[in-house]
């Protein structure tokens, strides 16, 4: 079976891509993996994929044609990660915190300016059903903006392609 990883477009001559690869294949089997998934796109199928995560399984799908689709866009998947991971993080300090904290509620509205030039970003917006501490607010603020899939996406982080052969 075939393997290729891709470096960088930079990686220079053929010999230099090949230490490059090696060293980098050398590295990654180091490293640990947090986390897993797979997507099959089925040959009869567009857009719809089946996804698994350990045993779970999801579809995503991007709606065409003016349908709904079977799932949840990529990108929503991506929000709702983000909205469940920062409610999650805010529920640790809260249960730490406090004897009862109520419901936290996080919004998370992907926003692409019309205007040219103009940046994309994520509005998050967290609801509290109980008022909090003002001093506490700031420090569930702070522990937003430090859960991990915030971590993962507000920062520029190396995506490392693999292109496999048959099995």
């Amino acid at each position: 079976m075939a393997r290729l990883l891709l470096g960088p477009p930079d990686a220079g001559p053929l010999t230099n891509h090949w230490i490059y690869r090696k060293a980098r294949l050398m590295e990654t089997a180091q490293d640990h993996v947090i986390a897993s998934a797979r997507v099959v796109l089925p040959a009869t199928e567009r857009r719809r994929t089946d996804m698994t995560t350990r045993d779970f399984t999801f579809v995503a799908d991007e709606p065409h044609n003016g349908a709904v689709g079977d799932g949840p866009t990529p990108t929503e998947y991506l929000l709702m990660a983000l909205a469940s991971c920062t409610a999650q993080t805010l529920r640790q300090y809260v249960d730490y915190k406090y004897d009862t904290a109520g419901d936290i509620t996080v919004e998370i509205n992907y926003h692409e300016p019309e205007q040219e030039g103009a940046a994309r970003y994520l509005q998050r917006t967290i609801t509290l059903s109980e008022e909090p501490d003002p001093d506490d607010l700031k420090v569930m603020h702070d522990i937003a903006e430090k859960s991990p899939v915030t971590l993962l996406i507000q920062f520029a982080w190396s995506v490392r392609t693999e292109f496999v052969g048959p099995r």
